[in-house]
């Protein structure tokens, strides 16, 4: 028996597995919790699962496609888990066929499933597990704990990602986009904000180092390199002046008489 968590947030038991995988494989296993949309029950995963480590899955109820993770805390903090929920990072790692396809179908369209809880050091294997047995179709590479950095596909690799590239082509844009005419409360706001203060900010008591300050500005000069007439040219202290006095602000200096 495993909880599943409906639309109205009320809570129920049921033995079935998530009914819209289309892995028969699936029925083989008891997993830990299953919530039904990701975008309604974010509260309750985020909250249920605090402190919790552990395999997770993302099903998309459209297609029956899966991607399987893992977690040390599949709640709160920077972690990997939480970085799903956040469209900014899904922009950014929009490599990853699941950040794309959360984008395109939009978080409504996926169940979350807590696959089960283990022990921190116990993740590897249990993912690996999951991987050979369910053979998610989000995940590009199926090695647990791994990085695609450096990852050189097998040629069923590269079929099975070019394959489900294509499908996920004409991400919707304009007014066909998931987050198109809606708008952030200021409590919204205030609670993303609130999540990025002091030691929740990633560069919390961290600095750049000289070199990496060098970088950015030859990133900086790169992206903005002097166009036209203007490249390479030196201008006269004179000239600098004259142009100083049309773009500054006029200053008045009042000197104090003393009548006699």
């Amino acid at each position: 028996m495993f909880p599943v968590y409906s639309y109205i947030k009320v809570r129920a038991y049921s033995t079935s597995s998530p009914k819209d995988t289309n892995n028969s494989n699936f029925d083989q296993f008891i997993p830990a919790a299953i919530y039904e949309d990701a975008f309604t029950m974010k509260k309750a995963i985020l909250k249920d699962n605090a402190g919790m480590v552990g395999i997770y899955m993302l099903t998309n109820k459209l297609t029956g496609d899966i991607y399987v993770g893992q977690s040390i805390d599949l709640s709160y903090g920077r972690k990997r888990f939480l970085n799903y929920f956040n469209l900014s990072y899904l922009s950014r790692r929009n490599e990853l066929i699941i950040s794309r396809a959360l984008i395109k179908y939009g978080y409504s369209k996926f169940s979350v499933t807590i696959l089960e809880y283990c022990d921190k050091c116990e993740l590897d294997v249990r993912e690996q597990h999951y991987f050979d047995t369910l053979n998610p179709q989000y995940n590009i590479q199926k090695v647990a704990g791994g990085s695609s950095k450096g990852l050189i596909l097998s040629e069923e690799s590269l079929r099975l990602k070019n394959k489900i590239s294509q499908a996920l082509k004409g991400v919707y844009l304009g007014d066909k986009a998931y987050w198109y005419g809606r708008t952030m409360s200021a409590a919204t706001k205030e609670i993303m904000s609130s999540t990025r203060k002091g030691e929740l900010n990633p560069l919390y008591g961290k600095s750049h180092s000289e070199a990496s300050k060098e970088l950015m500005r030859q990133k900086a000069a790169a992206s903005n390199p002097p166009s036209g007439d203007k490249a390479g040219r030196k201008y006269s202290e004179e000239t600098k002046l004259l142009m100083s006095s049309k773009r500054g602000n006029p200053v008045n200096i009042y000197e104090k008489c003393t009548s006699v």
